[in-house]
């Protein structure tokens, strides 16, 4: 099991600020040294244990021994006040469990391309900076068929079958764009499908990660910081930056063993308790630092050394033209941020809630959804009250509050429900629900969450008052009645 090296984040800032003072210089000299290719900043590493030692990483093709050097090639143990850590070039092997079907569409989730018979991790979302529209962020090697070209790569969650989008299942986007020979990176995006004439994907998704919580945008990787990752194989993993300047060869079992060595990326060294940070089938995964923002897209790993690599996200931001979606991107409105509601009672609520559903009931629709309601109601209320992970979605995405706003609306205080609450919108209410309650219920339970959540809140979001409700539900009976 790996030693805890753990070093708190304000002081990975402050060590690379000392490093950063001499690193030009240590970075000139060393290069001039034979057999040199790459010099970063990570930890020590002694008979293959990562020591709690930051230092110079300096990448050599072969180790040698002083005898086989001249006394003037021998790289200094020390350089200018900090150790240095002579390692080897590793080849490794690309990545490639969890394959649940995750409804709405979460990072941290296994992904399959159309083209291949292999399994990968969704990374994250973000949008396209051209025209703003939500694309999935993964490796080329596990949505991209050809190294060469993409050619009408689509992806699937958690598989995908269908020899084209019109027949296909599971579908959830197209690739778009990607670097894999060139640009020093193993990176793709792709499209998420219903986008052709609106912003907003017909397959909604949250903005987190599986069991690490929401995405809070980008940030630079820091050699020696703590990283964690979920993935579709090692699931919830966490490590260390151990160098920020690695040279690494993958190959690439896919493309028929392919070799492509990478320069500037950063290896990860798992901590403990365990032993991988990635292994096959966690490809495409990101690594988040301590504030949940993504700073590495992870493509490559060894089960043997136990070490992993991925790109700095910045520059595959950069290149693809993309930004990491930032949970907290949504801004309040004057006037309708809404705010929280502490006077009404549960008995109140109730009360309100009663009304509500007889209001509802005079729709067919509406009617069936109540059904389901009834049917599961008492499930749903022992987890929000005992489930831990249901329990905090439900207080943090403003439920409570929400439901504040619905009985005074109904109760005929004619104050219709904000837009947001806390820069929460009762969309991202509803997917965040959906999400765990699928993860945490019965399996009756999930079956008509999955089935059903998307029908919820097409109805919650048609208005802001149960009578715009009621109204959508009348024009849905109208429609399939014509």
């Amino acid at each position: 099991m790996p030693k805890d090296t753990y070093i708190p984040r304000n002081e990975v800032v402050d060590i690379n600020k000392e490093f950063n003072k001499v690193r030009k210089q240590a970075e000139e000299e060393l290069m001039k040294l034979p057999g040199v290719i790459a010099v970063g900043v990570g930890l020590k590493e002694v008979k293959g244990e990562i020591q709690r030692q930051p230092c110079f990483k300096v990448k050599v093709d072969r180790k040698k021994a002083k005898s086989e050097l001249g006394a003037n090639d021998i790289i200094p143990d020390e350089i200018y006040g900090f150790k240095t850590d002579v390692t080897e070039i590793e080849t490794v092997q690309a990545q490639g469990a969890d394959s649940s079907k995750y409804r709405p569409i979460i990072s941290g989730s296994q992904i399959e391309s159309s083209g291949m018979a292999a399994y990968g991790t969704l990374g994250c979302f973000a949008k396209r900076n051209s025209d703003n529209k939500i694309v999935i962020l993964s490796n080329w090697h596990v949505i991209v068929d050809n190294p060469d070209a993409i050619d009408g790569d689509r992806v699937g969650q958690p598989t995908h079958s269908g020899c084209c989008s019109c027949c296909s299942t599971n579908e959830i986007g197209k690739v778009s764009d990607g670097r894999f020979k060139v640009g020093n990176m193993d990176a793709a995006i792709a499209l998420l499908s219903g986008q052709d004439t609106d912003a907003i994907p017909e397959d909604r998704f949250l903005n987190e990660v599986i069991d690490i919580g929401s995405v809070s945008g980008s940030a630079i990787p820091l050699a020696l910081e703590t990283v964690f990752k979920r993935g579709r194989t090692t699931l919830l993993t966490k490590g260390q930056i151990t160098d920020d300047n690695a040279v690494n060869s993958t190959t690439y079992n896919t493309y028929n063993n392919l070799v492509i060595t990478r320069s500037g990326q950063f290896e990860i060294s798992p901590s403990a308790p365990f032993t991988d940070f990635t292994l096959k089938g966690d490809s495409g995964s990101v690594s988040v630092n301590e504030h949940n923002e993504v700073v590495l897209l992870n493509y490559s790993g060894s089960d043997t050394t136990h070490k992993s690599y991925g790109t700095n996200i910045k520059s595959i931001e950069t290149t693809l033209g993309i930004t990491i979606l930032n949970s907290g991107f949504h801004t309040s409105v004057a006037g309708k941020e809404g705010v929280l509601l502490r006077s009404a009672s549960e008995s109140n609520h109730l009360e309100a809630l009663a009304q509500m559903q007889a209001e509802l009931s005079g729709s067919k629709e509406g009617m069936r959804i109540l059904e389901l309601f009834r049917q599961h109601r008492s499930e749903i209320l022992d987890l929000v009250r005992h489930k831990r992970e249901v329990m905090v979605a439900w207080n943090r995405y403003q439920g409570p509050a929400y439901l504040a706003h619905i009985a005074k609306n109904i109760r005929n205080e004619n104050k219709p429900v904000p837009e947001q609450i806390k820069d929460i919108t009762m969309q991202s209410l509803l997917l965040k629900m959906a999400a765990v309650l699928q993860r945490n219920g019965s399996p009756e339970l999930a079956g008509s969450v999955s089935e059903n959540y998307l029908k919820v809140m097409n109805i919650l979001t048609a208005g802001r008052s149960p009578q715009e409700w009621r109204a959508y539900l009348h024009q849905l009976d109208t429609m399939k009645n014509a």
